[in-house]
């Protein structure tokens, strides 16, 4: 992989001044997530959810991408639970790898061979359907005074499994290497998990991040049988790799925490998230402003909308036959401020 829940249950916690709200996303389920290294098959995501608890004061709203603002009734200051049971459009998702920068979604076009894929460089690529490819939500947040919005740094995104690697390891796949000491979880397809947060009116990307830089699937000519490393603290995994078309060629580039660029500068791998014990808390571990509340023209409310993604990244080592069907966890934070 290039580089870097269960929700909060302390009632105290949750009532703090600045917290506005708590989103839980449940990702499960995946069938054929392949990377562009073995034949391809198509992705399902079964069971998103996202679980949002609200404080006085707030409202929150979430639609489709790219579908009409939300209404007054779509706006809520009780828990919002966005499932295919209430939102149609999370039961459309057949989740598959793309390529993207947070901002911009492609899906390449592959060819195979000896049962590896590799994009195709001077092919013409897909756009990556918001509606199918990855999930994609436009979050509304509105309040009657006027606020910075930011994804707090005890946001996490891990894997379902509490044991990764070994014997005990949950969700066992069954490309681990010979014996049952060297087995690894499915759910290690959080290594390649990817989270934006994208304002589209502003031409924004206010969030890139890899929730899981620590983990770290050891690539070898054997594509039957793979080792995991759950304690990276450097290196490939903590920078991410996406294309760009550069005169009809697709080509690649790479981005990790202040490298100098303008995405290097919203981008988060933390590596600062390890406890004592030396276990990954998977949490952002930095406090990112992804909205100001605006005053609206008529109703006298300030609001505020951003775009988030989910993705798994087909660049990424962890997208592996290997590891379909893994299960991974978001805990999303929202904080506010008085806006400057």
């Amino acid at each position: 992989m290039k580089n870097s829940t269960a929700p909060n249950r302390k009632t105290g916690r949750m009532i703090a001044k600045n917290l506005i709200v708590l989103f839980t996303v449940a990702v499960a389920g995946f069938c054929g997530i392949q990377a562009w290294f073995t034949d391809k098959q198509t992705v399902e995501a079964d069971g998103i959810n996202v679980k949002c608890q609200i404080p006085d004061g707030i409202e929150v709203a979430v639609v489709k991408h790219g579908a009409a603002a939300p209404t007054d009734e779509q706006y809520t200051d009780e828990t919002i639970l966005l499932d295919k049971d209430h939102y149609q459009f999370v039961d459309d998702i057949k989740m598959t790898e793309v390529s993207s920068d947070g901002y911009t979604f492609y899906k390449p076009a592959l060819t195979q061979k000896d049962g590896v894929a590799t994009p195709i460089l001077d092919a013409d690529w897909e756009y990556a359907d918001s509606a199918v490819h990855y999930l994609s939500f436009d979050l509304y947040v509105r309040s009657n005074a006027k606020f910075d919005i930011y994804l707090d740094k005890d946001s996490q995104i891990k894997p379902n499994a509490e044991i990764l690697t070994g014997e005990n390891a949950g969700n066992k796949s069954d490309f681990g290497e010979s014996g049952d000491s060297k087995g690894i979880s499915r759910d290690c397809v959080t290594g390649a998990v990817r989270f934006s947060v994208a304002n589209y009116n502003t031409q924004e990307t206010k969030l890139l991040w890899i929730p899981a830089p620590n983990i770290l699937l050891n690539v070898n000519k054997d594509t039957t049988k793979y080792s995991v490393s759950t304690g990276e603290r450097s290196g490939v995994s903590y920078s991410h790799s996406y294309f760009k078309n550069v005169s009809g060629n697709w080509v690649e580039n790479s981005v990790s925490v202040n490298d100098g660029s303008a995405l290097g500068q919203v981008f988060v791998a933390n590596n600062n998230g390890f406890t004592s014990d030396g276990e990954y808390t998977y949490k952002l571990g930095v406090k990112k402003k992804i909205m100001t509340l605006e005053k609206p023209t008529q109703d006298g409310q300030y609001i505020g909308m951003v775009t988030c993604n989910m993705w798994v990244d087909g660049q990424d080592a962890e997208a592996r036959l290997a590891l379909v069907n893994g299960k991974f966890n978001a805990n999303l934070v929202l904080t506010k401020s008085d806006a400057q």
